[in-house]
């Protein structure tokens, strides 16, 4: 215990939790993309006509492949783990878990083109926004309790960490405001800045790091 009198616990079991999570979402992507019937026309032209299944198939596997990877380095900086920090993770993973349904509702409505694919794609943006609020919420506790850091990590490092959670919320709230303009600029846009978080999995530092070595003489 504490000195607030809060229970400090191991990670191990909300890791292993996770990644379950995780496992059995990005596996549920799949199960939208349908065998076509026979008689329905060649074989070929059904395959090409759930163009929008496979598109939204690789969108929701790169945004939980990418979460995953930033999970993971996120808990590799961490030894232990309070109720506040499972309940951020917990809405983390709600998140994670509801993936499958905006990615088949982009399936679904983005071929028919008009209304109803922006209304799709603008839905697709704010499920990535909510994501990114999750990971604000996972990165309040370390700013108020530091001690459950490894050591070498503060309270310092969780404030400036947490930029990247920031930035996530206002870009991919810009992609949903744009997707009801443009809704192909905003998928676009979503790939490459959930691309970009992927470069950035370990955290603000080693993105600033990264960034530094690829502006530097060759």
């Amino acid at each position: 215990m504490t000195e607030t009198g809060a229970r400090l616990s191991s990670t191990t079991r909300v890791e292993a939790f996770s990644d379950g999570v995780m496992a059995i979402a990005i596996t549920l992507l799949i199960l939208e993309i349908k065998v076509p019937e026979r008689g329905h026309g060649s074989l070929l032209h059904d395959l090409l006509h759930q163009w929008a299944s496979y598109l939204a198939y690789l969108d929701s596997f790169l945004t939980i492949g990418v979460i995953w990877l930033c999970h993971h380095a996120f808990f590799s900086r961490i030894r232990h783990i309070d109720p506040l920090l499972q309940w951020g993770n917990l809405m983390l993973l709600l998140v994670v878990g509801f993936l499958p349904f905006p990615t088949a509702v982009l399936a679904d409505r983005l071929p028919g083109g008009g209304w109803d694919a922006k209304v799709a794609t603008a839905f697709y943006g704010v499920v990535g926004m909510l994501q990114a609020l999750a990971w604000m919420l996972m990165w309040l506790p370390l700013r108020r309790r530091p001690e459950m850091f490894e050591p070498g990590f503060d309270s310092a490092f969780a404030r400036i960490e947490s930029r990247l959670a920031w930035i996530g919320v206002l870009l991919f709230g810009l992609c949903a405001a744009i997707a009801l303009l443009a809704p192909w600029v905003a998928l676009t846009m979503y790939v490459v800045f959930t691309g970009t978080y992927g470069i950035a999995s370990g955290g603000w530092y080693s993105f600033r790091a990264q960034v530094a070595r690829s502006d530097g003489p060759s």
